[in-house]
């Protein structure tokens, strides 16, 4: 008579979690000294647990996560002290990090159902702001900015692969830092011909010229700051379709951009202008370019997810440097959660952008709080199969939500139409001198 299998613990369906996505071996690239307490491998297991612990300080998730690992792996010897485990993290943490990143892009790569968002490879690119503790190196070192200076901040911009919903890339700097500037350090990280998709803070002249160079696309949205000009004819134009942008200052070194103007309508009936290099709207129509912006919202969610589902809006370093150790392990702790989410829900044929980051995160709280000692979950209760049930609802509300009792937030101004300004004289010779020279750049 055959045996029935046994349920497995829930300390192995923990190590099984983490060692499907790096397994150990995976550390053995990275040296460090025989005898230090503090392996890559065990300052990551520390760092992404402590991501999903929901103790109240750091120290306490440290202490927390230090008695797990004890029981997971009860040959490693790990340091006691916190001070000491964020120094090794500072040592190692820039190694690993481009790593960590390669190796989770690797499982956006294998959602080969999902790659795609309506044809195109979509890549979405917003910023938001964390805030850290008010201390006096923090406010010097971090600084404040938005409309709204409560606190000393860590801005964040993340690109987001819109077909599955997961991060591509991101990067971390003050609060007073530049989302433009994070943009152009994660471009050469596109994949190949990408779509590049963001709101109106985020066009340039530069942006359009590099990307267009590099043989990617975009779908950028345009606010009352740009200049865009008509009737230059420098390209087969289509009226009210074809504008150009082309700032004065670089009249003289470059050619102008061809765009496509793209006219929408909001959920809230409000204007939005997009442009695009894909100039031919049997490639790209207005309809599809239309939902391809809407699923820029998923990055909105992403942030809403890392602040309140997951309780990181504000961090609990008190040193800018912890604070950028911080955000970054919470970062990649949320991006591991939701990439071993998706390969759960991908046996089951579902799309990983429908997951929910609370059911997910209770399934692993559930799982940590419970692997001490040798306990069995019950059939259909594993970690996979929490994991594999972590969706969103489908239900639809009945009617509007319960008013509120205090105020709305106050929502940043829409941007408003781009300037339109038709060519003038010295503008069209410049355009016909390019022209002779050289092709549109398309």
């Amino acid at each position: 008579m055959a045996r029935t299998p046994r349920n497995p613990s829930y300390r192995e369906q923990l190590i099984e979690a983490i060692e499907g996505l790096f397994p150990p071996q995976w550390f053995s690239r990275w040296s460090y000294h025989g005898t230090a307490t503090w392996t890559p491998q065990r300052i990551f297991w520390v760092a992404i647990l402590m991501s999903f612990d929901e103790a109240s300080t750091l120290t306490q998730r440290f202490e927390n996560v230090r008695n797990l690992l004890r029981e997971l792996f009860p040959r490693w010897k790990l340091g006691r002290s916190y001070t000491g485990f964020v120094k090794a993290l500072q040592r190692h943490t820039t190694e690993m990090r481009g790593e960590i990143v390669g190796r989770l892009q690797r499982v956006i790569r294998e959602c080969d159902e999902h790659w795609l968002a309506y044809g195109w490879l979509v890549l979405a690119v917003d910023g938001s702001r964390f805030e850290s503790p008010r201390t006096t190196r923090n406010e010097q070192q971090l600084g404040c900015a938005g409309r709204e200076k409560t606190a000393p901040q860590i801005f964040q911009t993340t690109l987001q692969h819109v077909g599955t919903g997961l991060p591509w890339d991101f990067r971390l700097g003050p609060g007073t830092d530049s989302e433009r500037r994070h943009l152009d350090q994660m471009l050469s990280g596109l994949p190949e011909r990408s779509l590049l998709t963001a709101d109106a803070g985020f066009i340039s002249f530069d942006l359009c010229l590099w990307l267009i160079r590099n043989h990617h696309k975009f779908l950028l949205r345009v606010g009352s700051n740009v200049r865009l000009l008509t009737e230059l004819g420098f390209h087969c134009e289509v009226h009210g379709k074809t504008v150009y942008l082309w700032p004065q200052k670089r009249q003289q070194h470059d050619p102008p951009v061809v765009l496509r103007l793209i006219e929408l309508r909001d959920q809230d009936k409000q204007p939005v202008s997009l442009v695009t290099n894909i100039l031919d709207e049997e490639v790209l129509s207005d309809e599809t370019a239309s939902k391809i912006y809407r699923l820029r919202w998923g990055i909105e969610v992403y942030y809403r997810t890392l602040k309140q589902t997951l309780g990181h809006q504000t961090l609990k370093s008190t040193s800018p440097e912890a604070a950028l150790l911080e955000q970054t392990w919470v970062v990649l702790g949320t991006w591991l959660l939701h990439s071993a989410t998706a390969k759960a829900q991908a046996e089951s044929g579902k799309s990983p952008r429908k997951w929910s980051a609370a059911k997910a995160l209770g399934a692993v709280r559930h799982v940590m709080r419970q692997a001490i000692g040798q306990r069995r979950c019950r059939r259909g209760q594993t970690l996979r199969d929490r994991l594999r049930r972590s969706e969103t609802g489908s239900y639809r509300r009945q009617g509007p939500k319960q008013t509120r009792t205090w105020p709305r937030k106050k929502q940043e101004k829409p941007a408003g139409p781009p300037k339109l300004q038709p060519a003038n004289a010295k503008e069209r010779q410049a355009a016909k001198r390019f022209w002779d020279q050289t092709q549109p750049i398309l």
